[in-house]
């Protein structure tokens, strides 16, 4: 088979979770495929930093433009006798004309289900576009059972034509030894006191506010007055939640370290006394599984794809009630023997979250696509 991918969201969405998705699938088709030939839509002519595919490949330089990419996609097909593209950045730009089968993953379908929490550009494309990119392709992957069953009602979609490979931490993700973390902590980012992590985005649909709020009304009871570190790029959602955190008196114990480096937040991870995830909808869920496989507990919500992605290795709360999430922070902190049972629930329930598990799962995908 003549396999190409959509591999740009590598550099565009490097450190969020389709970037991460694409990353790790193509590093182990790599290690696993040894017969099939590979090609990769790049944005760029300097591929070979960032995709980590270490045998021969081809590639086609193409940045952000949608009049070059409807009339280019094409013909990049064509040159390369692709008998599959696939597209994991939900399908976009999946062409108009069928040059060869087409595989789009779907990470969820959030844009109908909270468009408040979406940008309105964002909203459009989404909504405009996405029926047709359902319609269009061959085959659907998602990350999800419940992301499944979303795609089917809204689209009323055979469930035969969707099939579930979950995502996954990469390896960096494991426990550390706790000296060394701690010492690199402290250097690198002034982190020298026990803490509460949160790591995802900051837009309103991550529910920072509210662990925000949740954290004002027990910080003074934690055990080793844990402060609370909060992971993520700047822009106006982050400027909104530090102006909170100032009317809340909580300056000195809310710390944003800003943007960290991916190497790094297995760092972060291993550091902290508990991991918060409160969001309101996701189609997987990465960061808590990545917290799991640092052997640190994990408190979730208990709403979307979350209970189905965490299972009984979390804690799981209902992500609008301030008091329950307050109280689950206080219960977990103060318990030795509950930190370290949901400890070892998580370093057990992350290893079926496996990329070269996962990999071999679409490359079966593949050629029973191809092969009809």
């Amino acid at each position: 088979m003549k396999i190409a991918i959509e591999a740009r969201p590598i550099k565009w969405s490097y450190g969020t979770g389709i970037g991460n998705y694409t990353f790790s699938m193509i590093e182990q088709l790599h290690e696993l495929d040894h017969e099939n030939q590979y090609t990769f839509l790049w944005p760029d002519d300097n591929p070979a930093p960032y995709i980590p595919f270490k045998g021969n490949y081809s590639f086609y330089a193409l940045p952000k433009d949608d009049e070059r990419e409807a009339l280019e996609i094409p013909i990049w097909l064509s040159m390369e006798r692709a008998d599959l593209f696939h597209l994991p950045q939900n399908g976009f730009r999946i062409p108009n004309s069928k040059i060869s089968k087409f595989i789009v993953t779907v990470h969820d379908l959030i844009p109908y289900f909270l468009p408040e929490m979406v940008r309105p550009s964002f909203l459009k494309r989404f909504t405009r576009e996405m029926p047709e990119i359902v319609e269009r392709a061959d085959h659907i992957l998602t990350v999800s059972e419940l992301s499944k069953q979303d795609i089917v009602n809204i689209f009323q979609v055979d469930p035969q034509k969707i099939s579930v490979v979950f995502s996954g931490p990469t390896d960096a993700y494991h426990p550390l030894p706790k000296e060394t973390v701690k010492k690199s902590l402290a250097q690198k980012y002034s982190l020298k006191k026990s803490y509460v992590l949160y790591a995802g985005g900051l837009n309103p649909r991550k529910n920072v506010a509210e662990l925000i709020y949740a954290y004002s009304k027990i910080y003074r009871d934690l055990p080793d007055l844990q402060q609370l570190v909060i992971l993520g790029g700047s822009g106006k959602h982050t400027d909104q939640l530090k102006l909170l955190v100032q009317s809340l008196n909580l300056t000195a114990e809310v710390i944003f370290p800003g943007f960290v480096n991916s190497s790094d937040l297995p760092l972060f991870y291993n550091g902290a006394d508990l991991f918060v995830y409160p969001s309101l909808y996701e189609g997987f869920g990465l960061p808590p599984i990545e917290a799991m496989a640092c052997g640190t507990p994990v408190i979730t919500s208990n709403v979307s794809s979350l209970p189905e992605i965490v299972g009984d290795a979390a804690i799981q709360i209902n992500p609008l009630d301030t008091l329950q999430l307050a109280e689950a922070i206080v219960k977990v902190l103060s318990s030795q023997a509950m930190r370290n049972d949901l400890i070892q629930r998580g370093l057990q329930h992350c290893k079926k979250y496996n990329w070269r598990q996962n990999s071999a799962r679409i490359l079966e995908i593949y050629r029973q696509v191809v092969n009809g």
